[in-house]
This record gives C-alpha cells, structure tokens and sequence, in this order.
C-alpha cells in the first residue's frame, strides 16, 4: 500500500500547487496519457454506472493488476488515469488496503487535493470508478 501512496503523492503535489482552471488542464494532459481498454471491452459488465459520461474499467490480474479504461470525457479519463497511476503493477491486496484506509472514497479525491474544481458529477464518477474497481477485486 506504501508504493500507491508514493505514486499518489506525485500527482497529489501537482494538484497541490495548481488553482482552478490549471488543475482542469492538468487533468486533461493526464487524459491524453491513458491506457487505454480495448474496444471489446467496452460492455456492459466493464461500465462504470456512477459517471454521467460513458465510462468503462477493464481489471487484469496476473501476478500485479493492469487497469485499462476509457470514457467520453476528458477529465474522467484524466481521473481515470490517476487511478491507473495509483494501482497498476501492484497487488489486489495493497488496492482494496488502500482504499479501505480512507473512510470514504470521497475522502481519497480531497487527499489528491483535486479540489472543487471539478463537478460534483466528475467526482461520482472518479468514487464510483474506485467502488467498481475495489468490487471488481474482491469478487475475483
């Protein structure tokens, strides 16, 4: 859990130093750079419901977890791919650990200090993107 924490706290600095707009353009630029799932992933059982966009999650786990994922708008996939920063290369176990040491995930979005910045919709996404992956690893 200590190595996500690490990965995160990158992303969380940047947010940390940026205000309103920039942080929009921040995750947008992180967007650009996602990993994305393959076309024939995206069915119903890899949809994330809680986003208002169309949003998709694809989990692979082998010996470490793969996280690959689209969605219509930019700044999900920016958040997206903060997640997959966050939880790609580790274990099943250090993720669901991670996520079950915040009391909400809600409480995970205002650690990265992504801040108000981003609509409350934007952030249903983001909390129902970490349900589904954390659900997605226990069911496994």
């Amino acid at each position: 859990m200590d190595k996500i924490v690490e990965k995160l706290s990158h992303i969380r600095d940047g947010f940390s130093i940026l205000d309103g707009q920039d942080r929009l353009v921040y995750l947008i630029d992180l967007g650009k750079k996602i990993d994305l799932i393959d076309e024939k992933q995206k069915v119903e059982s890899n949809k994330v419901h809680a986003c208002t966009s169309q949003t998709w999650v694809n989990i692979k786990n082998h010996d470490d977890i793969t996280i690959t994922a689209d969605s219509e708008s930019a700044i999900v996939k920016g958040l997206l791919k903060i997640l997959q920063i966050g939880f790609n290369n580790e274990e099943k176990k250090n993720i669901i650990d991670f996520i079950d040491d915040f009391d909400e995930p809600i409480k995970i979005f205002e650690w990265l200090n992504i801040g108000p910045t981003i609509s409350s919709q934007r952030q249903n996404g983001f909390i129902g993107a970490l349900l589904f992956i954390k659900k997605e690893l226990i069911n496994e």
